[in-house]
């Protein structure tokens, strides 16, 4: 591996402002490592063309050399998950459906990522339309797991997880519905970030469950999670649900001094203990408890009962919103389109049967089934009275802590063909449910050299106070930011 790759979104932004490092020569590195590597991981569905690649990175390099000012990811590569809108590409949400879809327009992200000076290697693998967590229902590929080859990558955003992971780019974006930037983050030995709702705009970003949704980070450390979030989060007057507030550059409030865990309480939710988890999960969750402890950090247990809910809560109103949304795919406006329909319905009908995979047709078909007239006061309906409740519960938990921490997942990645149970991510789709912001950081590895993440979850707009904790457990875990897979 070129020790090019080695370095550091953060380092590399100096490095290359400065001139000691070249642009092209960190695009090239990171061509040749997905060459050599992506034939087994699968991490991407599309690659830029090298030789634009290489104008890009040169402009950037002549940019800096004639002392204009640079920006603030200038010249540093970024891989896109497929469902992020880029002007004049194709964005496929790894579905038939979208096959050939070209972007009319540029998403926020995109738009804010293009002025800072990023270089975009390509768009990452995804599960299609983000519907699942193992990166398996993609219409095209499945990604593997960098660390071990037979084991799910975690998903949706799995292709942007593995290629971070792998060393192909610094970091990457994702969008996280119920956990799907910070699982994969987890089960492939990275940082994975989800803001709080509203940070960070959707618009040009293919809709899922809109009252989940959001735009996460993915990235070797927590200080690159920092640095990319600074970036896209700022108001957009084009997303009606994003909060009018200004950027904050987050890693300016970021040091390496470890008394900020002294000075905040953290809760550990009594419901972890019912539910069954992988041994070696279990044990290293109890060794960074003890570092916690060691080091004089506040622990405290904070009670949630509706977390019991969350599983039920999750498919109910994420499958009614995803009947909602993708009601649009309806074979005239865009995308697919069958060929042999007789009358309008039949065209519905085909278009989706035959462009749709089996997990997209089985949310939408359930989330119909419960906003039916004689099911939604009974199950919709319900249900948003129950999220509320757990809103509730967990606002109340955080008038005795700062930061809610438990595992990431309660299972280790697995082999693909099998299931993870549905409380696997319980802990990760709190965070959905609620609006609130949450990171996954790793902590160690398993005795079969998998990696292990934990799972930090703040108060709405902690953004800030989450990254310094995060980037200060990060030096207490016994997980080596230096290490990567080996093929």
């Amino acid at each position: 591996m070129d020790e090019i790759l080695k370095i550091k979104a953060n380092d590399l932004r100096s490095k290359i402002c400065s001139g000691e490092v070249k642009s092209l020569n960190i695009v090239k590195a990171c061509v040749t490592r997905i060459k050599k590597t992506d034939s087994k991981i699968r991490s991407f569905l599309k690659l830029n063309e090298n030789k634009l690649l290489e104008q890009e990175a040169t402009c950037s390099d002549k940019k800096i050399e004639s002392g204009k000012k640079c920006g603030s990811l200038e010249g540093i590569p970024i891989g896109i998950k497929d469902n992020i809108m880029m002007k004049g590409e194709s964005m496929t949400s790894a579905s038939k459906y979208l096959e050939n879809y070209i972007s009319p327009y540029d998403a926020t992200v995109i738009e804010k990522l293009k002025k800072a000076g990023a270089i975009f290697i390509g768009r990452t693998n995804m599960d299609e339309f983000a519907m699942g967590g193992s990166t398996e229902t993609s219409a095209y590929q499945k990604t593997t797991n960098p660390w071990s080859l037979e084991h799910i990558p975690g998903g949706s955003s799995g292709g942007s997880a593995a290629a971070v992971s792998m060393g192909m780019v610094p970091f990457a974006l994702g969008s996280d519905t119920g956990g799907s930037v910070r699982q994969p983050a987890s089960f492939c030995g990275i940082v994975g970030y989800k803001p709080s709702y509203g940070l960070i705009s959707r618009y040009g970003v293919c809709a899922l469950a809109s009252s989940f949704d959001q735009v996460g980070t993915l990235s070797k450390n927590v200080k690159d999670s920092a640095l990319l979030a600074s970036i896209v989060m700022g108001k957009d007057y084009k997303d009606p649900v994003c909060e009018p507030r200004e950027q904050i550059d987050c890693i300016s409030y970021i040091d390496d001094n470890l008394e900020v865990l002294k000075s905040v309480k953290v809760g550990i939710p009594r419901q972890l203990f019912n539910y069954k988890m992988d041994t070696e999960i279990s044990e290293n969750f109890n060794k960074a408890v003890d570092k916690f402890k060691f080091l004089s950090v506040k622990i405290v247990e904070v009670d949630i009962p509706s977390y019991k809910y969350i599983p039920a809560l999750y498919k109910i109103i994420m499958c009614a919103e995803v009947s909602a949304n993708i009601a649009t795919f309806d074979g005239i406006r865009y995308g697919y389109r069958a060929l042999n329909a007789e009358n309008l319905d039949d065209e519905y009908a085909k278009s989706r049967a035959e462009s749709l995979g089996y997990e997209v047709k089985k949310r939408i078909l359930f989330g119909t089934y419960v906003l039916g007239a004689k099911n939604y006061y009974r199950c919709y309906h319900q249900a948003q009275k129950v999220r509320t409740l757990l809103i509730n519960q967990i606002s109340d938990a955080y008038k005795k802590c700062d930061f809610i921490f438990s595992p990431a997942t309660l299972q280790m990645p697995v082999k693909f063909g099998e299931t993870l149970s549905e409380e696997c991510d319980v802990f990760l789709i709190a965070a959905n449910l609620a609006g609130l912001p949450g990171i996954t950081v790793p902590y160690n590895f398993t005795n079969s050299s998998m990696p292990v993440g934990m799972h930090f979850m703040g108060s709405r707009f902690s953004d800030v106070k989450l990254f310094q904790i995060a980037n200060a457990f990060e030096k207490i875990s016994d997980f080596d930011l230096n290490k990567y897979p080996e093929l």
